[in-house]
């Protein structure tokens, strides 16, 4: 049970810190370099790059959810779930 637990947890690290690198990503080409978040917008570069984060993340979050993250990043301590609002 240890051992699922801290593979789980090991998993749970990788997703996270891969969908964060994504989110920077998504951030910088909307931010950054104008691409549109309208998923009908003009295709460019830019938007399908944010398409392509778009599936990753979806992605992403379907692993999360497999492993129980909701579960796990009670024990984060990174985690944004556990900043409080000031």
């Amino acid at each position: 049970m240890a051992d699922d637990d801290n593979r789980d947890f090991a998993i749970y690290q990788a997703l996270k810190a891969v969908d964060e690198v994504a989110a920077a990503l998504q951030t910088y080409l909307v931010e950054g370099q104008g691409a549109e978040l309208d998923r009908e917008a003009v295709r460019s570069t830019s938007t399908n790059s944010l398409t392509l984060l778009r599936q990753a993340r979806e992605r992403l979050g379907e692993g999360l959810r497999a492993i129980g993250a909701d579960r796990i990043s009670d024990s984060d301590g990174i985690s944004l779930r556990n900043v409080r609002p000031e």
